[in-house]
């Protein structure tokens, strides 16, 4: 029936129809465009609420909608452009349009025409509404993401909510993928669009410091111009911070200009440093689930267990805290929010003082390192302990992780929480395990043998431990329950004392890990051997 009275309708054949034939002329995919059934503008923001949550919500009809890729067509937060063709004249078309760009957040064009006359309004970085009258209608590779009206300063950026700041970051991993030139590899894309974002902190840091400056981190007045930009800021950046930037993929940007005109566009206008933690955590799983690989025994750790862990680590200002498997700092974020909520008089300046001397983190991927300092450093500090290296094989910090060397002394740290890559065929070889003095490696039979990473981190963590000190670890359930390993009981006698066990449910890592797993929380013994 609906469709009946939409071909009824006469702008269908006479402006729809061929508005959308020119659309997939100039080059859009018919696959991106919604017609029929017509997209839905939620009402009012109520309805918008309603309709972010799932729910039911009454809206208004849009004649066509074009979405960012084939894969997002349908998903509200990647409306790219909506078209208005009911409105008589260019007045009323106009008025509609702001109606509809102001309820559909994400959209950045709203394009009337009536057949003969035109109108397309474009949504600049800093909100505000560029008008254009007669002119065609926008093509896939035209320039999308205007400039603000007037250059951004710090006192113009926006505060940010989780669904704002979690869609801007998947709408630009998806983008990234689906049209990047120069960026193809997965691990590329990602590390290219952290380098991006570490940009835009500097960009966030330099311009705090004078409220009244325009900022760096802007779209200009064209494609090149905003890239020819943005390199440059890379490029000063990775001078001045040298150990963020060590490998041959972090010479330059490796995004062709449009992407990059995307980013900014996308973040140029918001607040990220000093943001939220709890809005910084939230958003930024969607980097976080991004940046796995299951054939190195990376899994990613739902929110929900994190919280829970740290919940039962009951960390104190007193704590020194390390997580020698950080990943991209799940682990390191919800110790730095949860000192927060504890103690809620604790100035914003203390608080980051705290995480500089007292919290810690090592991976050995780069990626997850560099991702994990940009994160943390959002919050304004908490980055400076986090390291890319090898936290196992000890002898060779002194040639290959120099500052694992300081950072990473023993019997230093009261408080290790931690979610080790784990899997029957990650081992450390004999060789390795010898070298670096892992005991549990020859604990089943007195001779060293290749064992298991899992289980050479629960060493690791031991020796790392002060007396006293607690460990808090996410290991596979066999460890402790088969008979393959009953040996463990004796490796731990008179180091570390079990103070609990608690179980994680199969499908809080389903999708990601099939082993079942439970979080253990030991207590190394202040008479425990050496």
């Amino acid at each position: 029936m609906a469709e009946t009275v939409l071909v009824k309708k006469p702008e269908h054949n006479l402006v729809r129809l061929p508005l959308v034939k020119r659309l997939v002329d100039s080059g859009w995919s018919e696959a991106q465009i919604q017609f029929q059934p017509e997209w839905a503008v939620p009402k009012s923001p109520s309805e918008a609420s309603k309709r972010e949550a799932g729910h039911r919500f009454l809206g208004f009809p849009v004649d066509i909608a074009i979405f960012d890729t084939e894969e997002t067509l349908g998903q509200w937060e990647h409306v790219l452009i909506i078209f208005e063709l009911k409105a008589p004249n260019k007045k009323e078309g106009r008025n509609q349009l702001e109606i509809y760009l102001s309820l559909e957040p994400r959209a950045k064009v709203g394009y009337w025409t009536n057949g003969t006359e035109s109108l397309a309004l474009y949504r600049r970085a800093d909100g505000t509404y560029k008008e254009v009258i007669n002119q065609s209608p926008p093509g896939p590779y035209d320039n999308l993401s205007e400039p603000a009206e007037k250059p951004l300063t710090w006192a113009d950026l926006q505060d940010t909510d989780v669904r704002t700041l979690r869609s801007k970051l998947e709408r630009l991993l998806g983008s990234v993928a689906a049209s990047d030139t120069r960026s193809t590899r997965p691990d590329d894309r990602l590390n290219q669009l952290c380098n991006l974002l570490l940009v835009k902190l500097e960009s966030d840091r330099v311009g705090k410091f004078d409220a009244t400056k325009p900022i760096q981190f802007q779209v200009q007045k064209d494609e090149t111009s905003t890239a020819d930009n943005i390199r440059k800021m890379f490029i000063s950046l990775r001078v001045t911070h040298p150990s963020l930037f060590i490998g041959p993929a972090d010479q330059e940007l490796y995004l062709d200009d449009h992407t990059i005109q995307q980013a900014v566009y996308e973040l140029s206008s918001m607040k990220l440093m000093d943001a939220n933690i709890d809005v910084v955590s939230h958003a930024f799983q969607i980097f976080r689930s991004a940046s796995l690989k299951s054939e190195e025994g990376q899994y990613f750790t739902p929110k929900r267990v994190i919280d829970s862990a740290v919940k039962l680590m009951d960390i104190s200002h007193d704590d020194k805290v390390l997580d020698p498997a950080c990943g991209t700092g799940g682990f390191l974020l919800e110790v730095f929010s949860s000192l927060e909520h504890k103690y809620p008089s604790m100035p914003a300046a203390d608080l980051r003082t705290w995480a500089h001397q007292h919290l810690y983190g090592v991976d050995k991927d780069a990626i997850n390192v560099k991702l994990s300092k940009a994160i943390m450093a959002i919050l304004g500090d908490g980055s400076t302990n986090i390291h890319v290296g090898d936290s196992l094989r000890m002898h060779r910090w002194e040639k290959d992780y120099p500052l694992l060397v300081q950072s990473l002394k023993k019997e230093s740290f009261s408080c290790i929480i931690t979610n080790p890559p784990f899997g029957e065929k990650l081992k450390v070889s004999k060789d390795d395990a010898r070298r670096s003095g892992y005991t549990i490696a020859a604990a089943s039979n007195g001779n060293f043998k290749d064992l298991e990473i899992g289980l050479i981190f629960l060493e690791q963590c031991y020796n790392l431990l002060a007396p006293g000190g607690r460990l808090g670890i996410v290991l596979p359930e066999t460890y402790f329950f088969s008979a393959n390993y009953a040996w463990i009981f004796n490796w731990l006698d008179g180091r570390l004392e079990l103070k609990g066990m608690f179980n994680i449910p199969m499908e809080a890592f389903q999708g990601f890990c099939r082993a079942k797993t439970n979080f253990y929380v030991f207590e190394r013994l202040e008479d425990a051997q050496a």
